[in-house]
């Protein structure tokens, strides 16, 4: 057997076992019931430290070590070269054993956070999130860092990202959206909402976001729709990428915009090639280039107002109330900026600040100079400080994210950088797309889609996100393509 067959086999059973693990994840967010956490914590911490025994394995680096200098390999192979290469490097300074402990008191922690978050008690979580805070460091020190231990953990969501890159993006950020948060409260006209208030059958939005998943293109013979706590998107494999969403019934755009954004990741991982798969590179070039799909189809396409005149005919045939509705007075409903708790719910020029709260104190608890048991504390005073609200419960503050249960620190930052992403990528999209506009108001979708499978989709993981966003747009990252986005689009709204 040759080099490059024993390192697809290998990396083959690593892709079957990630499978497994992603399905077991997604049962017991969706249908496992209470009973089942401890056998199924011991399951997926065996299969986790089956996977990391074979990224890590000698006969892996083997193969590496001979492929990395070999002629001949296609440019996706060389890619997965590249990348798994850098995960086995990475990885090879933890103990197997460790991350069989890690995936047990994750799977324990998802539980007690769902608990917790449904009595909005911090105390009954802590001990769990004290658990996966001291994770978090003792991976840290393993993988290694020069300046700070996040910036190890950042490496895995964000490749090549550090906490001083953040702040250098945090900074001018903030720097323009807090005058012009001012501003918009203080001399805009505020849209009037009021047509979307009422109470909202969830099984009527449960179909109406099939229909909206439709519309986008996602494809139901490849995923599936389900109930959650906290919407999530997960990939069992190529012609398996599920969707999950939740449905208030007082606030009917949180399931549109939740199944719009979902609808976005699925896309992305229903759009690459099976080849990817069989080389462990189908995934996003990082959660932040991932996310940027979610936050397009969510808000550059969702929240536009070719969306809404397309949109406004489908939503009345679910609820009737909306057959006389205007496009444009649901279009400006649905773009109201209003500092508020919850990140899910946040609109696109207050959402990067839930994320620097995150940012801020994620940093704090891998360095030491934060503890747990302040977080409830420390949570509502930046969010005071931030977004001027303060949580009334721990249910609507600490505990509203899924995040830190999975053990996901230096995850959020993808959130905002996204967005990021999002606005410079559809920018070049709109000059190479004249004719977008029309084509979403017609619910043409297939051109959008098109050129996202071109650019992005087809790619997974073979490069990473800053060359990547050089092959789409010809630049690395620059915020002032977002700033730009949303003073335009907030400003005309608001009648600034």
């Amino acid at each position: 057997m040759d080099t490059l067959t024993t390192y697809r086999s290998i990396v083959g059973d690593m892709g079957k076992l990630a499978s497994a693990l992603s399905l077991l994840g997604w049962d017991q967010q969706t249908h496992m019931p209470t009973k089942g956490v401890a056998i199924r914590s011991q399951v997926t911490g065996k299969l986790s430290k089956m996977q990391f025994e074979l990224l890590t394995s000698d006969e892996l680096g083997t193969c590496l070590a001979e492929l990395r200098t070999a002629n001949g390999l296609s440019e996706l192979e060389r890619a997965s070269v590249r990348r798994v290469g850098k995960d086995h490097d990475r990885n090879r300074a933890i103990p197997a054993e460790l991350i069989e402990e890690q995936s047990i008191a994750q799977t324990q922690a998802q539980t007690a956070w769902i608990a917790a978050r449904q009595a909005s008690d911090f105390g009954a979580f802590r001990p769990h999130l004290e658990k996966m805070v001291g994770y978090a460091r003792k991976f840290a020190e393993y993988y290694g860092y020069e300046e700070h231990p996040y910036d190890a953990l950042l490496e895995d969501y964000e490749p090549g990202m550090t906490c001083r890159k953040l702040k250098a993006i945090i900074e001018p950020l903030r720097a323009e959206l807090v005058p012009f948060l001012r501003q918009l409260m203080e001399k805009g006209t505020r849209p009037d909402a009021s047509l979307l208030d009422g109470t909202f059958d969830a099984e009527t939005q449960r179909r109406l976001c099939r229909r909206a998943l439709e519309v986008i293109r996602y494809d139901f013979e490849a995923g599936g729709l389900a109930d959650v706590a906290h919407p999530f998107t997960t990939t069992i494999g190529p012609g398996d990428v599920r969707i999950t969403n939740r449905y208030l019934e007082a606030h009917l755009l949180s399931s549109v915009f939740g199944a719009l954004h979902e609808g976005g990741h699925a896309l992305y991982n229903q759009g690459m090639p099976e080849e990817l798969y069989a080389l462990g590179i189908a995934r996003g070039s990082s959660n932040g280039i991932h996310e940027s799909q979610s936050r397009m189809i969510e808000n550059q396409v969702g929240r536009s107002l070719p969306f809404w005149t397309f949109f406004q005919p489908v939503l009345a045939e679910f609820f009737p109330q909306f057959k006389k509705a205007k496009a444009k007075d649901l279009y400006a409903a649905a773009n109201v900026v209003s500092p508020s708790l919850i990140r899910v719910e946040a609109d696109e020029v207050t959402y990067n600040f839930h994320i620097m709260v995150r940012f801020e104190i994620e940093a704090g608890l891998l360095d030491g100079s934060i503890d747990v048991a302040d977080l409830p504390r420390l949570w509502n005073d930046a969010m005071k400080r931030y977004l001027g609200v303060v949580p009334p419960n721990d249910a609507q503050g600490v505990l509203q994210d899924v995040h830190w249960s999975m053990g996901y620190f230096g995850y959020f930052p993808s959130y905002m950088l996204g967005n990021l992403y999002a606005a410079q990528m559809f920018r070049t999209l709109r000059k190479e797309l004249p004719t977008l506009d029309k084509s979403i108001q017609a619910g043409n979708f297939e051109p959008l889609l098109g050129w996202l499978r071109e650019k992005v989709h087809r790619y997974g993981a073979a490069y990473e996100p800053q060359e990547l966003m050089k092959r789409i747009t010809g630049h690395e990252l620059d915020g002032s393509h977002f700033v730009s986005y949303v003073t335009e689009k907030y400003g005309a709204i608001y009648r600034l």
